[in-house]
């Protein structure tokens, strides 16, 4: 028996926090019909809250944006909760949250521990970001 694939056909908001001992960062990725917003964002600790500084921002195809998903298998990421591996002191901890298909929202978070295919996501969005 296989099991078939939970495909993603279209989505409306991708979100991803990433913090270390150094800093954070946002990512976030809004589907505005046929193109995508992508926007990188340095995240600074001031007067008692988060506050985002615009970094970098790209515009795409929302089809790329939907085939990359669909290549990094981010639906089996949903409840995906790494701990921190064992011995392991310093490196980034990460929080995703993805809004897909009409509703369904798609959760990971982990700390020095990612779902398989993760960097290969962050890797492209950063490329898009770029003009790789």
């Amino acid at each position: 028996m296989f099991l078939k694939r939970k495909i993603i056909t279209s989505f409306t908001r991708i979100t991803l926090s990433v913090s270390g001992m150094r800093g954070a960062c946002k990512y976030e990725i809004i589907c505005g019909g046929d193109e995508a917003q992508l926007s990188q964002y340095s995240v600074y600790y001031k007067n008692g809250r988060d506050e985002c500084e615009l970094e970098l921002s790209a515009r795409c195809k929302s089809a790329a944006i939907t085939d990359l998903l669909n290549r990094c298998s981010v639906m089996s990421w949903d409840g995906f909760c790494g701990a921190n591996p064992r011995g392991v002191r310093d490196g980034y901890m990460f929080n995703f949250e993805a809004e897909v298909n009409g509703g369904k929202v798609v959760r990971a978070s982990g700390s020095n521990n990612y779902p398989r295919h993760y960097r290969e996501f962050t890797d492209e969005v950063i490329q898009i970001l770029r003009g790789d």
